[in-house]
């Protein structure tokens, strides 16, 4: 018996040998191989082109000056820019890599929108697209002494049918916003006749949204309609308005930033059609192209 313990000892103790004797003399598996570097430079490149993009942007915001007309007894105020772009986008189908929007103000209210776009399609360049949304006229300059004045309105407010009033909370308002928001639809570079174009799609989330100074609460929302993924081409402004017996009521008006033709619909009702633009001498908006020294 003792013997045969001795014997299993014995064999138990080469084995542990045997397997020590592996792990020690056992290749050393390899490392893995580092990361790709090439992907984070990638991203860095990325990082560096977008801040490129956003100083420059951010500069010619705040290097555009917009005089609001006189009214009344009031004089020629100067819009205020809201400090941050509202709104970033790119559109692939228009070969514009990375974009703003911007927003002046005054007493709250938006007064007129602006993209800066960079724009790759031939050479290199930007795309300033400027829509005034002021019910009156007004002026404005672009660093390097260019200048627009409006010859209309931006805006026209009218009121939505069949709406309840707003409400007397801000949760319940902007269930109200988005709720009317989805009764509008429309159609871009529509032929002459009303047929074809692109159904816009209208971006779930307001562009810009503004609450009354005294009580605080939602004023009002604007919308950008669509038919390239995010790139606003119609603006849809909805806002709570006192009637001529000082009641608040929900109303609505658009703003084009494009010169195709277009179609819009309230409950599938049109109510706001235009033709192509073909010239500048617009109205109420216009665009331009400036040189890009980068990409």
């Amino acid at each position: 018996m003792l013997s045969s313990r001795r014997a299993c000892w014995g064999f138990l103790a080469a084995a542990v040998s045997l397997v020590a004797g592996l792990a020690l003399f056992h290749p050393v598996s390899q490392a893995a191989p580092p990361a790709d570097s090439d992907s984070d430079s990638e991203k860095q490149e990325a990082q560096a082109r977008k801040e490129r993009y956003t100083n420059w942007m951010r500069t010619y915001a705040e290097g555009t000056n917009i005089r609001l007309q006189a009214q009344g007894d009031e004089k020629e105020q100067t819009a205020k820019l809201v400090p941050n772009p509202v709104f970033r986008y790119s559109d692939e189908q228009r070969a514009i890599p990375d974009a703003t929007l911007w927003v002046w103000t005054q007493h709250a209210r938006p007064v007129a929108f602006q993209k800066v776009e960079g724009n790759n399609q031939g050479s290199p360049k930007w795309t300033i697209c400027f829509a005034s949304l002021s019910e009156g006229l007004l002026r404005v300059r672009w660093p390097g002494a260019r200048e627009y004045a409006s010859r209309k309105p931006g805006v026209h407010f009218d009121p939505v049918p069949r709406a309840e009033p707003p409400a007397a909370t801000a949760r319940a308002r902007t269930v109200q916003l988005r709720a009317i928001k989805d009764r509008f639809a429309g159609r871009l570079s529509v032929n002459n006749d009303g047929t074809g174009g692109a159904e816009t799609r209208t971006i779930a989330k307001p562009i810009f949204e503004y609450s009354d100074p005294d009580t605080k609460l939602p004023l009002g929302a604007i919308f950008g309609m669509t038919s390239t993924g995010t790139n606003p081409d119609l603006l849809l402004l909805i806002e709570a308005r006192r009637d001529g017996d000082g009641k608040l009521r929900w109303e609505y008006a658009h703003a084009r930033m494009t010169s195709a033709s277009l179609r819009v619909r309230l409950d599938d009702a049109e109510i706001w059609a235009e033709e192509d633009l073909p010239n500048r001498a617009f109205d109420n908006w216009t665009y331009f192209f400036l040189a890009r020294e980068f990409n």
